[in-house]
């Protein structure tokens, strides 16, 4: 028997089986509709106005069966498309691994394909020209908001369907970038393709599942080098894609670009290499010898895991300083609050750690009886810190924060000792990603994320990924270049370190 679901403001009406519920109806409708715990019942983000019999009442998508008649109304989805561009590729002999000898205007389109967000390039192959740039949330979010629930979806329905979904996302984006830019498909004979091992494999075809199974390896490290067609449709018939090596089952194609578009193989001195998104991938090292390794960080510092957290969209709180004597809070858009980003809230927790509101074990100070007493309120029974009257901090957002730093700190500490070196030894903190580049170096030290002493050493260096990604769709000798990066690489899995759970539990002190 099916049920018939309606939802708002769309309108979009569809059947579906019995049995099922108003997340498997929001696929079969093919909306877009964001589950960051992957459906699971437990990050509460997936709220939606249930209306049934005349009677509405706030209900979680995931969880709640369809019943027949049912009129479901979803909120907007806003995305603050965040990317990197630039007018040419520096440094970089162009010299494209396809013959563009009969085209005019030779096209390609660098990818970068990242667990939140998509950012795509498209590019002159002649002259290594920037012509236009493009971000989109990642589609796929309605999978789950991290790469495990990706996988794990993948493991039980298979990698077709969230495959689909990348390409015709990657598709459209071409499609756009065309139509404004007045060129042709048959222009575009080249993409490139960097991302984490995870968005890597689905978007290659290659089932992800080996990353959440023993011993969590990537099933290809290898570059590729596929028919473009394969994939996608807005291309050339000859078009060739690109497929940048990975290093490890969590540092992925994305990282190998990073270093590659820094020169982070070429440096003298010591460098730190830090991407924090969804995960937290790091390397560190100088061009004699150098490792990398990665760690849980998105479910705090992108929301998931946080009462009020969202991603850097309209509406967000961004940054939280105070100023004579007066919180002072910046919201994305200037528009009325309605949660916090990752960079704002760890300015939140830098605040409340000055202010002596909380303690260095991350405990909500009872007793606090400063300035601003009159923000410390009560939730849900629970003692939270109140920003607006809308978004606030709970003892367990911070807990939170305490997990996603202390395994960064942690994963620094072991990489530092794994090289023979101290924090002094370190000469550079590059901080790549559009997360990172919104964190304010001083928050970020002052809370422990990276050790204090480094604190002068950090260098913004925007979308290194993507930056990589048009490297290599420009250059085949870039392209080779970073096979020769993923090679060299020294992984270490913290997961199976001996001292990772000893460091990590004494890094989430702030």
């Amino acid at each position: 028997m099916n049920c018939k679901i309606i939802f708002k403001p769309s309108g979009i009406a569809v059947e579906v089986p019995d049995g099922s519920t108003i997340m498997d109806a929001e696929r079969i409708a093919n909306l877009n509709f964001e589950y960051p715990c992957g459906g699971n019942g437990t990050c509460g983000k997936c709220l939606v106005d249930v209306c049934l019999n005349g009677t509405v009442s706030k209900m979680k998508a995931c969880t709640t069966p369809v019943i027949n008649g049912m009129v479901v109304t979803l909120c907007e989805n806003s995305c603050d498309d965040i990317v990197m561009t630039s007018s040419i590729c520096s440094g970089v002999t162009v010299s494209p691994n396809v013959d563009i000898s009969n085209f005019d205007a030779p096209l390609g389109v660098a990818f970068d394909i990242g667990t939140t967000t998509l950012a795509a390039y498209l590019l002159n192959l002649r002259t290594g020209k920037v012509i236009d740039s493009l971000g989109e949330l990642n589609s796929q979010v309605k999978y789950g908001g991290d790469v495990v629930s990706r996988c794990i979806f993948s493991l039980k329905n298979g990698a077709l369907e969230i495959a689909n979904c990348v390409h015709s996302e990657a598709d459209a984006m071409i499609e756009t970038l065309l139509t404004k830019n007045n060129f042709s498909k048959n222009d575009v004979l080249a993409v490139s393709i960097v991302g984490n091992t995870c968005m890597h494999h689905i978007f290659a075809g290659i089932n992800p599942t080996t990353l959440v199974e023993i011993p969590y390896m990537p099933t290809v490290y290898d570059p590729m080098i596929k028919p473009a067609k394969e994939y996608l449709s807005n291309v050339n018939d000859n078009a060739k894609v690109f497929f940048i090596p990975v290093i490890a089952g969590f540092v992925g194609a994305d990282t190998v670009a990073a270093m590659l578009s820094t020169c982070f193989d070429r440096k003298e001195k010591t460098t730190l290499l830090l991407d924090i998104g969804t995960n937290g991938e790091m390397a560190l090292g100088n061009k004699d010898r150098w490792v990398a390794c990665s760690t849980a960080s998105g479910p705090a510092f992108e929301g998931a895991k946080i009462v009020c957290g969202m991603r850097g969209a309209p509406g967000a709180i961004d940054h939280v300083d105070v100023k004579d004597g007066a919180l002072n809070i910046s919201i994305i858009d200037n528009v009325p609050a309605v949660g916090i980003c990752g960079s704002g809230l760890i300015d939140v927790v830098k605040v409340l750690l000055d202010e002596g509101i909380i303690m260095p074990s991350g405990r909500l100070d009872k007793k606090y009886d400063g300035t601003f007493k009159d923000r410390l309120v009560e939730i849900d029974g629970a003692k939270c810190f109140s920003l607006t009257d809308k978004v606030y901090i709970t003892q367990k957002d911070i807990r939170e924060v305490q997990l996603a730093k202390g395994a960064i700190a942690a994963g620094i500490e072991i990489m530092s000792e794994k090289l023979g070196i101290s924090y002094d030894d370190i000469n550079e903190v590059l901080i790549a990603g559009a997360f990172g580049n919104y964190m304010r170096p001083e928050s970020m030290c002052r809370i422990k994320l990276l050790p204090p002493e480094l604190l002068s050493k950090i260098v913004p260096v925007g979308n290194a990924a993507g930056e990589g990604s048009k490297m290599c769709l420009l250059s085949k000798e870039e392209f080779s270049h970073a096979d020769e990066i993923a090679k060299k690489t020294e992984f270490i899995e913290l997961a199976s370190h001996p001292k990772f759970q000893e460091l990590f539990i004494a890094q989430l002190d702030f």
